[in-house]
């Protein structure tokens, strides 16, 4: 067995390394997980003694690793608290109309409207808030607005909801390292009250992306012009819902989320042209470094196609990757490597540590690495002497492995984040993405060198047929049976064992990396054995779902939140919520009672519900009531033969920064 291991330690050489990203990424995690926030010394005290450790066991390999281990787990606990200790506190956002003020951080183009972002906003003259405050404002509106520029509206706002059940979507954690307070929309127009000031850098990247959508927009018919707005400025709000949902169906959600095909395909386009026009001057090719050179005029584009775009985590992950391609060619050395990769991972985990828990990370991660491990994995063949017909074969089938790799990789964290998957993925992408990457961006691109001339029209143009051709596929996707299928809530534990599994396969070279896949296997078993809650009651009340035998009947209260039943859809799966019939003020569903108005008969129930203050009409049986909620937040519930579990909003969330307090 000793003989054994220390074969596959040295047929490993080199790729222990990459257990620092998943050691500091794994603590990361564990911090979000806790119930109430740890003292702030505990990540500094972890950090000293792992690098005490560390210098003890310098001369000792196997101690060695370990203490690294320690202390990159370390790094990431202690960087997530910090992170969270220096965000602003949670405001106080009161009920009804306000007057907001404040200065226009951002404006974003919506399907029909625009939204705006106030910086240091007042509420009927307070003192300024830390947080920002995103308004809607009313159609119609067309006041011309700046980045800088400070106006006043009177406005309805909402801080943050809380979950719309245990452990599903939280957007006040969202909101709170966002530096969001809370959205609204205006009830009038909008008043500037003070001119923009002289631009910063950031606010002359708002103004042009501004313009640049304008420009676009105003060539372009919307269906067709906010998918190019979106390739350009990274805005992507203007898209209307049912093309959105289109795209998602058919699996090409990524094509509208800038992130690392988009830089790849500037950086591409740029070290071509860039090699090209080196190369054409024979004492410039014999004397300069072209290819070294061309690779940093590439990164100089995918730097300025980011800041273009916002520089969201997605860009600044692939300007990582990329600096170190970069890096690599100028030194000689392989540019893609699993070693870059956890190097980029790192770094973005020590500036952003709440990226871990997001949707963007997750997945382009894991399809990165899928990607350069899946590569990896398959000999290399040349295309020289083969005919023009086998190469494409090639580059076909080049491309389906692509979207194997990447789609496969990244839709368990879909399916954990979105509750959904997309089984056509592959043939959308087999005719998407190289119409993006050949003729839609370089178009793009062409019409913003344009732009100041006032001759993009040439370019939007013919781009936007090359979008028209992606929209008619996702249409066409979109509608083929089970093109999205719904999926209920994946359990931590199954996402986990699924992640761990697929990073044990890609990052070992020898046959024990085939142990991930069992633990892939088990993970889906988890997520398959999972049972959906008997009853689902919302945080107001208002809503309520019990499953009794194979229908889950819905019992809707007036004014329920059409939104908390859109989150509410997956929670059981493809089954439809069935509206419940009670022509009395009680009845009883399964083993649950239902109760309109009190008093009612309790027996042979284990379980009371009721939308109405139940005050112990039933006794000592376990009840939820609005009072319920109203201290706990949305709670679910499982019968088992006459036995009874409750989870609550409370119990998931837990005490932390981020987690408007509950009542006592």
């Amino acid at each position: 067995m000793r003989e054994r291991f220390a074969r596959w330690v040295e047929a490993e050489h080199g790729r222990f390394i990459l257990l620092l990203p998943i050691a500091m990424g794994t603590a990361i995690l564990a911090y979000f997980a806790l119930p109430r926030e740890p003292p702030l010394w505990l990540g500094a005290v972890l950090v000293a003694l792992s690098l005490g450790v560390l210098a003890a066991s310098w001369r000792l390999p196997p101690a060695r690793l370990l203490a690294a281990l320690a202390l990159a787990a370390s790094l990431g606990f202690a960087r997530a608290e910090v992170r969270t200790a220096m965000a602003p506190p949670l405001a106080f956002i009161p009920h009804g109309a306000s007057e907001v003020a404040g200065t226009i951080s951002q404006i974003d183009l919506l399907p029909g409207a625009r939204r705006i972002t106030l910086a240091r906003p007042s509420l009927d003259g307070s003192t300024p808030m830390a947080r920002q405050i995103r308004l809607r404002l009313r159609t119609g509106d067309t006041t011309p607005l700046a980045v800088g520029q400070t106006v006043r509206a009177y406005a309805m706002l909402f801080a943050p909801d809380r979950p719309a059940y245990p452990g599903g979507w939280d957007q006040q954690r969202q909101d709170y390292f966002a530096g969001l307070a809370a959205s609204g929309f205006a009830l009038g127009a909008v008043t500037p009250t003070g001119p923009a000031p002289p631009d910063t850098l950031g606010d002359w990247l708002q103004n042009l992306r501004a313009k640049i959508a304008g420009n676009i927009l105003a060539v372009l018919p919307v269906p067709t012009g906010s998918i190019a707005v979106t390739l350009f400025t990274g805005d992507e709000k203007a898209i209307p819902a049912v093309e959105r949902r289109n795209f998602i169906a058919a699996g090409l959600a990524h094509i509208l989320a800038v992130a690392g095909l988009h830089v790849g395909i500037v950086m591409g386009l740029a070290f071509t042209l860039a090699r090209y026009l080196l190369s054409r001057h024979e004492r410039l090719a014999l004397r300069l470094p072209v290819k070294p050179i061309a690779a940093v005029l590439a990164l100089l584009a995918g730097v300025g196609y980011a800041a273009l775009t916002g520089a969201h985590l997605p860009i600044l992950r692939s300007l990582a990757m990329a600096s170190l391609v970069t890096a690599g060619i100028i030194i000689g050395r392989r540019a893609i490597s699993l070693r870059g990769l956890a190097l980029a991972a790192m770094v973005i985990m020590l500036a952003t540590p709440e990226a871990v828990i997001g949707v963007s990370f997750q997945m382009s991660f894991s399809a990165v690495l899928a990607l350069i491990a899946g590569f990896a994995a398959i000999p290399r063949r040349s295309h020289v002497g083969q005919s023009a017909t086998r190469r494409l074969g090639g580059h076909l089938l080049t491309l389906a492995y692509t979207s194997l790799l990447a789609g496969g990789a990244s839709m368990p964290f879909a399916a954990f984040q979105f509750q959904q998957i997309q089984p056509y993925w592959i043939p959308a992408n087999l005719i998407a993405v190289p119409l993006v990457a050949f003729w839609v961006m370089p178009l793009g691109l062409l019409a913003l060198a344009l732009m100041p001339f006032g001759l993009a029209a040439p370019a939007l143009i013919p781009m936007g047929w090359g979008i028209a051709v992606i929209v008619w596929l996702t249409t066409r996707i979109a509608a083929w049976p089970a093109a999205m299928l719904r999926l209920a809530p994946m359990p931590d534990a199954a996402i986990l064992l699924i992640a761990a599994g697929l990073v044990w396969l890609c990052i070992w070279r020898s046959r024990p990396r085939l142990a991930g896949i069992p633990l892939m296997l088990l993970g889906l078993l988890v997520f398959a054995l999972a049972r959906p809650p008997d009853v689902l009651v919302s945080a107001d009340a208002r809503l309520i779902a019990i499953r009794g035998g194979a229908q889950i009947y819905l019992i809707r209260q007036p004014r329920a939140s059409n939104f908390t039943l859109a989150q509410w859809a997956p929670v059981w799966g493809s089954r439809p919520l069935t509206q419940a019939q009670c022509t009395r003020n009680t009845c009883h569903i399964g083993p649950v009672l239902f109760i309109t108005h009190p008093p009612a008969d309790c027996a042979s129930a284990v379980l009371a519900v009721s939308p109405e203050p139940l005050r112990g009409a039933c006794g000592k049986l376990p009840a939820i009531d609005r009072f319920s909620v109203y201290r706990n937040g949305a709670i679910e519930a499982w019968v088992t033969d006459g036995h009874l579990r409750l989870c609550t909003d409370r119990q998931v969330q837990g005490t932390r920064p981020w987690v408007a307090p509950y009542p006592n």
